[in-house]
């Protein structure tokens, strides 16, 4: 008997109810599960949907290796390994699967299919949930289209990485809830309370931050059974259950490390203590995006995140954000506004436990792009509760006009609507013909000398190395060394022996002067090692490493460093002018045009820039320690030289259509440095030779004059010096400057 106005009838008690419990399906008595698509209609358009999106997805992706973590994700799944921190093991899983039995295409080619595959997936998920919620195909469609071609979900939908599929998780979380929601009787709840765990516990096994959209949601499920008398023992333990099984893919960690010899791959995990430290993302801090002290505000986050989302999905957004929100807490049904709640929790739960531990100050560069792939999930709810106030509008329109025909109308407008933002955000997301990061891995692995040892920092460096030399089999002769891998005991155990057999490391490495057993620093490394390997480093030591000073030294190389010997006494210039150069024709620059500072693109461009001139500005800062004059003029001399070819180059490139017409970010920073040397050129020749002196003063002005121009006139950010430089090219004199060579 039902106890009270709008209660459901208890179950019976004792004896009887016991036996209800021993065969699962007895809760399922009359309860016929929501179908997945109601109608040919509904079937038609979700497959449109998903059909065109991961069409248009798989056009513009990445045709090869992406840049960030995608090398590393790439070249952990060959072997079956396990990724960085917290594993991502439903992803390496699919990978592995992918990778190994797709037939056709390299690793990056079938990884970055399959990620757009995924996005096209959660783009039709958004269609559902926006149609269930709402009632409208014109605003499901309208919602999937214009998320889902926005342009930061459009280009972590097109590279080999693990967001695809947590977008896909978060859109199925949020149908898992209306589900449950609109589930009728116990028999009903009980059922959609299972799959909803099974279905949160995969989700964690593959990105920790969707556990923010499944806490609020599993209190409102807890809640709920407990208002159907499902909150006993047996009940919750058939739910915790389900959601253990959705943890299973965690158990690739420690059968990778028992069963697989993979060349990549974290931590020792045949123990306990290291699979909770990498579960837990300990050496980061959990929910931390790096290994920082730095704390930021939850208003500055939000609001870094507020400027971006309008910038990406335009201010319409956020108003039809907040009218979905009224809509449906105030005019929609008892079970719309149960989910609207539901949905508002996730969304503000993300965002005050992301934003509260995101340790990213004041995001700019690369660590802006760090940031924004994280706003990616609560962006899913943004547009998805927009996409409902929208649906429940047309909706209110299409019955007061009385009109079926309006659906038509509103799903044109949905198209033009979402054809606008494909052709807003094309040329920034199409791909296709992004080779930069195969060309750059592969440009560096042609130049080293068989059986050489690369030493890496970074994961821009080291994640695409890994993944030729393992994903592509392409240079296995060249040992490529994580030096952050090599400060973790489990590289002693489970890499080295696999790859780097007959490397000699005395110990633990610990970067720093000092190093007593049981660790070794960079010095101790390169004796043990030099007389056996040529030893390289790309791109930089780490500044941490102070060890090898007076003993070795690292010359420039191409992209990268060989170390040399001190005590040998190589000639520098000799060494600069028989060292490969970088090949701008064959491995072109990306476009700083179109790739904004938070890409990786812009990021492999600026170090190529920097790497280009380096072994100029090496000869230089060499010079400039030097007590005998004639061999000082010398080494300017030839840095002048190379950096005056350098310049010469580039331009060629620009005539060529080889890198972007907007020379100013390839050379400004030669002219400031051509300028510079001119002015020491001057100062050391102005006593011997006059009329050279006038021709350097001529020079530094000429290029001093085209970086103070252009400068003047671009958005890069006006130097510290430039004012200084501005009044030194208005001189007719330079003897009165005070100039230290």
């Amino acid at each position: 008997m039902a106890k009270g106005k709008g209660k459901v009838a208890k179950p019976p008690r004792g004896a009887q109810r016991r036996a209800d419990k021993t065969s699962d399906t007895s809760e399922y008595d009359g309860y016929e599960p929501e179908p997945f698509l109601y109608d040919e209609e509904e079937k038609i358009l979700a497959s449109l949907v998903f059909l065109g999106s991961a069409a248009l997805y798989i056009c513009t992706m990445y045709p090869g290796l992406p840049g960030g973590d995608s090398g590393e994700l790439m070249a952990t799944a060959k072997d079956f390994g396990v990724s960085h921190p917290p594993g991502y093991p439903l992803f390496t899983t699919m990978a592995a699967i992918m990778i190994n039995l797709f037939p056709i295409g390299t690793c990056a080619w079938k990884l970055n299919l399959m990620s757009s595959t995924i996005a096209g997936l959660t783009n039709m998920m958004m269609f559902i949930n926006v149609k269930r919620f709402s009632g409208s195909d014109a605003a499901g469609v309208l919602a999937a289209g214009w998320c889902g071609f926005s342009r930061v979900f459009w280009m972590w939908s097109i590279q080999g990485e693990v967001f695809s599929l947590s977008n896909l998780f978060i859109m199925v979380i949020m149908y898992a809830a209306w589900r449950f929601a609109n589930a009728e009787g116990r028999s009903g709840k009980f059922y959609e309370a299972k799959l909803g765990a099974l279905i949160c516990g995969l989700s964690l096994t593959n990105q920790h931050t969707s556990v923010l959209y499944i806490a609020p949601t599993a209190l409102w499920v807890l809640f709920t059974l407990y208002n159907y008398d499902l909150a006993d023992t047996y009940s919750l333990f058939q739910v915790g259950l389900r959601g253990l099984a959705g943890l299973s893919p965690y158990l690739q960690l420690p059968i990778s490390s028992i069963f697989f010899k993979a060349r990549v791959s974290w931590g020792d995990h045949r123990l306990f203590s290291d699979f909770k430290k990498h579960l837990l993302r300990e050496d980061f801090g959990t929910f931390r995006l790096v290994s920082s002290s730095e704390q930021s505000t939850l208003w500055d986050n939000f609001m870094v995140y507020f400027n971006d989302s309008k910038t990406e999905l335009t201010i319409a957004v956020w108003i039809l954000f907040v009218v979905g929100m009224l809509i449906g807490l105030t005019l929609g049904s008892k079970k719309q506004r149960e989910v609207m709640l539901i949905y508002m929790a996730m969304f503000g739960t993300y965002h005050l436990v992301f934003d509260s531990l995101a340790n990213i100050k004041n995001p700019s560069g690369i660590y802006h792009g760090v940031l924004e792939r994280f706003w990616l999930q609560p962006s899913l709810a943004l547009c998805c509760v927009a996409g409902c106030g929208v649906g429940m509008i047309f909706q209110f329109l299409k019955e007061k006009a009385n009109c079926p025909a309006l659906k038509y109308l509103f799903l044109s407008l949905a198209v033009i609507a979402i054809g606008y933002q494909i052709q807003h955000n094309y040329e920034d997301c199409h791909e296709n013909d992004n080779y930069f990061f195969w060309h750059f891995s592969r440009h560096i692995l042609d130049q080293l000398p068989k059986r050489s040892i690369l030493l890496t920092s970074g994961d821009f460096s080291t994640n695409t190395f890994r993944y030729h030399t393992i994903g592509e089999e392409y240079r296995t002769d060249v040992m490529v060394m994580d030096m952050q891998f090599m400060q973790a005991y489990w590289f002693y155990i489970m890499l080295m022996p696999i790859n780097f057999p007959d490397v000699s490391f005395p110990g633990l490495y610990k970067p720093g002067k000092e190093s007593k057993y049981p660790f070794y620093n960079l010095k101790k490394f390169l004796d043990e090692n030099f007389d056996k390997y040529p030893i390289y480093m790309c791109l930089e030591v780490p500044k941490a490493e102070d060890s090898i000073e007076g003993y070795y030294e690292a010359w420039p190389f191409g992209m990268c460093k060989v170390f040399v010997r001190v005590s040998d006494n190589r000639d520098p210039l000799e060494h600069v002018t028989s060292m490969p150069w970088i090949n701008l024709e064959k491995y072109p620059l990306p476009d700083l045009d179109r790739y904004e500072p938070q890409t990786w693109e812009y990021t492999m461009a600026m170090s190529m820039l920097e790497t280009y001139s380096k072994p100029a500005t090496w000869l230089w800062n060499r010079a400039n320690s030097m007590t005998d004059q004639a061999l000082k003029k010398k080494y300017y001399e030839t840095a002048m030289n190379m950096m005056v070819e350098n310049r010469k180059h580039v331009f060629d490139m620009v005539e060529k259509g080889l890198v972007t017409k907007n020379v100013v970010y390839y050379i400004s920073p030669l002219e400031k440095n051509l300028g510079h040397l001119s002015l020491i050129l001057y100062s050391v020749t102005k006593r011997e030779d006059p009329e050279m002196a006038a021709h350097w003063t001529a020079q530094c002005k000429k290029y001093w004059t085209n970086y103070v121009e252009w400068h003047r006139d671009t958005v890069i950010t006006k130097d510290s010096m430039w004012n200084t430089l501005n009044s030194i090219i208005k001189m007719d004199d330079f003897s009165s400057l005070q100039l230290v060579a």
